[in-house]
């Protein structure tokens, strides 16, 4: 009976499953049925003429074949030692946020179960697939799941580059260290990656127990309150693990439950909790807390997933030193080549008027600089501002050019017209909309980095706030930062160029890499933190990463 399903299964590859179904008594099986029962496989996946739903689930039909050429259609994965290693590796990828379907796991453990029972027809089947798994994670944890760019045409960060024939690399580690030793070399080594594998399990772990209970919302609650939803905030609060203060207070009233009295200890929780997901840190729990507190624990899951799909289109930069903009925090991070992090709160663009998420390399740093208004800003801001108020101009120092850029009196200009046909050029000074620098990466959008003359705006916990531009707290030390291995660079240079209120061009030693990009989770002295998504962009990567 092996004999005749093995020339069915040669006569017409759709027989795979029909093969499956009929051996079911275990033949003993040369090593040459196998490998030609592989061959065979792969000739019908190249020839596209199977119609098996065990086939044609197969995505890297053109590079399975070239490595099983390479080692003359042996199978890969007979062994337990090497099939173990396998499943270890998929299980692995499953902790860095990726599904069992993405390597059709449910259906490679069925496959491996037939494979070991029956006869060359089910061992070169499971071989194959599997194969096909180890072939998709690597893929994935490489350049991840999903394209970014398929999904935003702006984004311009190069991909990792892999120098060596993946097939020929998956035989030699197969053939010789393991697959797991393979694996350990495409390892994403960044501490940040590492620590958000460890909140996936988590939160999963927190998943596994149910979710976590909902807070009433009828009511605000403030310290000092007695309010049964405060019992509500204890348990959601130690169902996620950060109460720290499991002792309820002492009631001064008998027939009051303790677990409703919002005491000193709970409030001290609930900044904390408030400031993990930026929100104002008072201890009143309102609308934006309550939102927070109720997002499931399979909300949370996603957004730790996200980030660690973002972690690899992005940490496997080769550069040293870099700049890293988190537009959804909103924070600026410079990280040097000693591992020093140096960090500072921004203000990014609004849900309106959105950063763009790219790659760039700061060249220069403007102090004292101009500013010279984008035409939308005009259209929409100084424009009407100038029709009510004819002094705002002169009030606030700006110079009217004409098309020719030559300076014009505000007086000739038709302010009542739809189009003036002008440019505003701020002046210099502390009034400054830029501030006293910006750091320039000259890019198609007109954006950069720079200092402000607004600074109370740092101290909104939800600092979307600009028009496109990222605003940093202190900038200052970000340029002296940024000028450190100049030997004529110094504080007190920095300050007479301030002082001389002259618009200065600064090259920096070397250009500084800047990355602009997107997260609404990560983890920070130990702990997990959220955003909200201001832009609306987690819902489309989730869709992809879930497909």
């Amino acid at each position: 009976m092996g004999f005749q399903v093995i020339r069915v299964f040669r006569t017409c590859a759709s027989a795979v499953l029909l093969a499956v179904t009929v051996l079911s008594v275990p033949q003993p099986v040369a090593a040459g049925q196998v490998t030609d029962e592989i061959s065979a496989l792969l000739d019908a996946l190249v020839e596209g003429e199977s119609q098996s739903q065990d086939v044609t689930s197969l995505d890297a039909a053109a590079l399975i074949p070239r490595f099983y050429q390479m080692r003359g259609f042996e199978p890969a994965w007979g062994d337990d030692a090497s099939a173990e290693a396998l499943f270890a590796e998929l299980q692995r990828g499953i902790a860095q946020g990726f599904k069992p379907s993405d390597f059709h796991l449910p259906r490679l453990t069925e496959l491996r179960e037939r494979a070991r029972s029956g006869g060359a027809v089910e061992q070169a089947v499971f071989d194959v697939f599997a194969t096909d798994a180890a072939v998709k994670l690597i893929h994935q944890l490489v350049f991840g799941k999903v394209d970014p760019a398929q999904l935003d045409k702006a984004w311009n960060f190069s991909k990792p580059v892999i120098e060596q024939d993946t097939a020929a690399v998956l035989q030699s580690y197969v053939d010789g260290q393991g697959f797991d030793a393979l694996m350990r070399e495409i390892d994403i080594g960044n501490a940040q990656y590492t620590m958000l594998i460890d909140a996936l399990a988590k939160y999963r772990d927190l998943a596994a127990q149910g979710d976590w209970p909902l807070v009433p919302e009828d009511n605000v609650l403030k310290p000092g309150m007695v309010d049964p939803a405060v019992a509500a905030v204890r348990a959601r609060l130690a169902r996620e693990g950060v109460l720290s203060q499991a002792n309820l207070p002492a009631s001064s009233d008998a027939e009051t439950d303790p677990a409703w009295i919002y005491d000193e200890a709970l409030q001290e929780d609930v900044k904390a909790f408030q400031a993990r997901h930026g929100l104002e840190a008072d201890g009143v729990i309102g609308g934006r807390t309550f939102a927070s507190l109720n997002r499931t624990v399979e909300d949370r899951i996603n957004q730790i997933r996200l980030s660690l799909e973002r972690g690899r289109w992005l940490m496997r930069t080769d550069d040293e030193e870099f700049v890293i903009v988190n537009i959804a925090a909103p924070r600026t991070y410079l990280v040097k080549s000693d591992g020093t992090l140096w960090a500072t709160r921004s203000i990014t663009g609004s849900a309106y008027r959105k950063t763009p998420v790219f790659r760039d390399e700061i060249e220069y740093m403007e102090f004292n600089p101009t500013w010279t208004v984008p035409a939308s800003i005009f259209r929409k801001d100084k424009l009407p501002r100038i029709r009510k108020d004819p002094g705002y101009l002169s009030r606030n120092n700006y110079v009217v050019r004409n098309s020719s850029g030559q300076p014009v009196s505000a007086g000739s200009v038709n302010w009542g017209a739809q189009n003036p046909g002008v440019t505003l050029v701020q002046k210099p000074g502390p009034d400054n909309a830029l501030g006293l620098v910006k750091f320039m990466f000259p890019n198609d959008y007109a954006v950069y980095l720079h200092d402000t003359n607004d600074r109370s705006l740092f101290d909104r916990n939800e600092r979307n706030l600009s028009s496109g531009c990222v605003r940093i707290e202190y900038p200052f030390e970000f340029a002296n930062l940024l000028m450190e291995g100049d030997p004529d660079w110094s504080q007190e240079r920095m300050q007479a160029i301030l002082d001389s209120g002259k618009t200065t061009r600064v090259q920096l030693p070397k250009p500084m890499p800047v990355m602009l990009t997107y997260w609404t989770a990560w983890v920070q002295n130990g702990q997990v933190h959220f955003r909200e998504d201001p832009y609306g962009r987690d819902g489309l990567i989730l869709e992809a990463l879930d497909r």
